[in-house]
């Protein structure tokens, strides 16, 4: 990232150094999306030869995930998302902004740069506030991505903990003085496979994207989770109280 870009940007609270891609349908639907989005690895698009993000500030965008649309009564999008370094995403991947035109624009554009538009009518269709950004291709596989550049968002703690947390089990054999044998210790972890962070936490500490990313800076990648676990937990006892 340039040093001159990057100041500026930080003063800007539209701005975000992420590219999110959020789930659809019901909360519970749009958690086992996510689920399946992580242990893929991959973002699929099922109709479209482009996969989609959005430039939108996660701190700027609460009461998006509460607005319903009239013919689903649900939202656009539920709070369950990843989301990539922005730069990261341009530089290697190719991720381009959409360009937003009316129909006599969109007839101009070059066929190798049609998967970037998107038809614009303020009347009748005007998705702009999106801030779409899109990867070429139908599949955009992240098994890649530096893990340390990628952040989860789900509603509450314990959400991105269940997200977030690698369970295993890991045998070790120790010494039985009683029999003379080497027998295994199977003992559980819970490490972490990516950094997340909740909209909850974030409504109350952050103001701006930038200090979202600083809030996960000291999330590191394969550290014991039993601490965060046992706060997700306290944090979820004390919603259903």
């Amino acid at each position: 990232m340039g040093i001159i870009s990057d100041k500026f940007r930080r003063t800007r609270l539209d701005q975000t150094p992420y590219l999110f891609h959020f789930t659809k349908g019901t909360k519970k639907e749009g958690k086992e999306s996510l689920y399946s989005i992580l242990n893929q690895e991959k973002l699929i698009s099922k109709k479209d030869d482009f996969v989609c993000f959005s430039a939108s500030p996660i701190t700027s965008i609460h009461k998006f995930f509460e607005t319903k649309v009239n013919s689903t009564n649900l939202p656009m999008y539920q709070p369950f998302g990843i989301g990539f370094s922005r730069d990261l995403l341009i530089k290697e991947y190719g991720a381009r902004n959409v360009i937003y035109c009316n129909d006599q624009e969109l007839k101009s554009i070059p066929n190798g740069l049609k998967w970037r538009t998107q038809s614009l009518n303020i009347d009748t269709y005007d998705f702009e506030y999106l801030r779409e950004w899109r990867i070429k291709g139908k599949i955009f596989d992240f098994k890649d991505f530096p893990k340390e550049q990628i952040i989860i968002i789900a509603p509450y703690l314990d959400d991105v903990n269940d997200l977030v947390t690698i369970h295993d089990l890991v045998i070790e054999p120790y010494f039985n003085e009683l029999t003379g044998d080497l027998e295994p210790d199977v003992q559980e972890v819970f490490n972490r496979g990516y950094k997340g962070l909740s909209l909850d936490e974030i409504n109350k500490i952050c103001n701006n994207d930038y200090e979202v990313l600083n809030a996960v800076s000291n999330q590191i990648i394969d550290q014991d989770m039993t601490e965060y676990i046992k706060e997700g937990f306290k944090s979820y006892i004390s919603r259903i109280e």
